[in-house]
């Protein structure tokens, strides 16, 4: 099935440089290393498992559709962990549950989410999270890995986004409406929750925006980082939850309701201070997801095609 190309443009495009937000720090200081190297197909969707050692990933290296893999960090073998008729993206494995994975699916014809208690023994054993009759993408645990944050829509492209939360425990599911949020992602160490916003004044762009649960509500909703000509998008928690990675994507000048290839990465504190750009390079850097160990991961089209990347920023 096609994936969703509207979803997409926030994340896709070509080569124009992002407007730079803040400082800067080239990518020629820091240790870059390749994680796949697959000839064929893209790899996307980087997460790395708690204790750092493994790395799972979307690719469509040998299929049409996307297929999860895993591997570990430094080996070469790689284990499939999807083999359906379907797309899986987005795999957030389990804070606490070696083998335990969350992913988004458009296995029954719409995405939904699907958790599988243990990958490396019953891949197949899919457990359908999410509800009938929305799209729903971008899973991501708590820290007590009880509940599952993701963003919903009832139709790409002109839907309205929201926020859910679904408790694993109770079965419960919360939509936190009003959000028009993209990407969230759960904060390793608290409450707080950190995801991609669409601005209201040019809905292509996005911002970084962080809200804390409290009691299955939304408290404390803040922006913490904008710009005026490019969007801030893949916003990442750092493992010690006090800052924050994302990519930077600019304006398209051939088309001006598009958005160019995403570009740089750059990390922020918690509260959106102090900007450090991380990469320079010509080719699109993009979804970022930190390490225990604090390196990076990344996708990178620096040998052409959509790799996996890490980097170990020398942070002050």
């Amino acid at each position: 099935m096609r994936f969703v190309s509207v979803f997409l443009l926030f994340l896709l495009a070509c080569s124009t440089p992002a407007v730079s937000p803040g400082g800067d720090r080239p990518d020629g200081e820091l240790a870059i290393t390749r994680h796949t190297s697959s000839t064929t197909g893209d790899d996307k969707d980087p997460d790395v498992s708690p204790d750092g050692k493994s790395l799972v990933f979307a690719t469509t290296a040998w299929s049409r559709d996307h297929d999860l893999y895993g591997k570990q960090i430094g080996g070469n073998v790689l284990t499939r962990i999807t083999r359906r008729n379907s797309d899986e993206r987005f795999p957030d494995l389990h804070p606490k549950n070696p083998g335990m994975i969350a992913f988004s699916s458009n296995y029954h014809g719409e995405w939904d989410i699907f958790v599988v208690k243990d990958y490396r023994k019953a891949p197949d054993d899919w457990i359908r999270v999410s509800g009938e009759g929305t799209e729903d993408l971008h899973p991501s645990w708590s820290p007590d890995g009880t509940r599952l944050i993701y963003c919903s829509t009832d139709q790409f492209g002109s839907g309205t986004w929201v926020l859910k939360m679904s408790d694993l425990t109770t079965g419960k599911t919360h939509v936190f409406e009003g959000m028009d949020g993209l990407l969230p992602e759960w904060n390793p160490r608290d409450n707080r929750i950190v995801f991609q916003r669409m601005r209201h004044r040019d809905r292509w762009f996005g911002s970084i925006w962080t809200l804390r649960i409290e009691n299955d509500r939304v408290t404390e909703l803040s922006m913490v980082h904008s710009g005026e000509k490019w969007a801030a998008i893949n916003p990442s928690w750092s493992p010690t939850g006090d800052r924050i990675v994302f990519a930077t994507v600019g304006k398209s000048v051939a088309r001006k309701d598009l958005l160019n290839e995403a570009d740089d990465l750059w990390i922020i504190h918690g509260n959106g201070s102090l900007p450090i750009r991380l990469t320079t390079s010509e080719s699109a850097d993009w979804m970022p997801t930190w390490s225990v160990d604090g390196r990076i991961y990344f996708v990178s089209r620096r040998r052409g095609r959509n790799h996996i990347w890490s980097l170990l920023p020398n942070l002050p």
